[in-house]
């Protein structure tokens, strides 16, 4: 099975940075270090260039980041593993 070409190292670290924000406090942002995983720095300003996020480093979700946030809930509840 050949892997889709759209899921990139760079769509995973979108998603990893994204299940970041909570969903009970849209309006709480996040703020990336500098210690902090260079690809997740990377993943923040592609996200901001994109209109997701307001800053670079992290910040706050947009209206369209919030949107994009909700809409994933339902994927990471379908693929998460169970708890133990």
């Amino acid at each position: 099975m050949q892997a889709n070409p759209l899921i990139s190292d760079d769509f995973v670290d979108a998603i990893k940075l994204l299940s970041c924000f909570e969903l009970d406090n849209l309006q709480q942002g996040i703020k990336l270090h500098q210690e902090c995983d260079p690809t997740l720095r990377q993943a923040a300003d592609r996200l901001h260039l994109k209109g997701v996020l307001t800053a670079a480093d992290g910040g706050y979700l947009t209206p369209f980041g919030m949107t994009l946030r909700e809409q994933l809930q339902p994927l990471i509840n379908a693929l998460a593993e169970p708890s133990r």
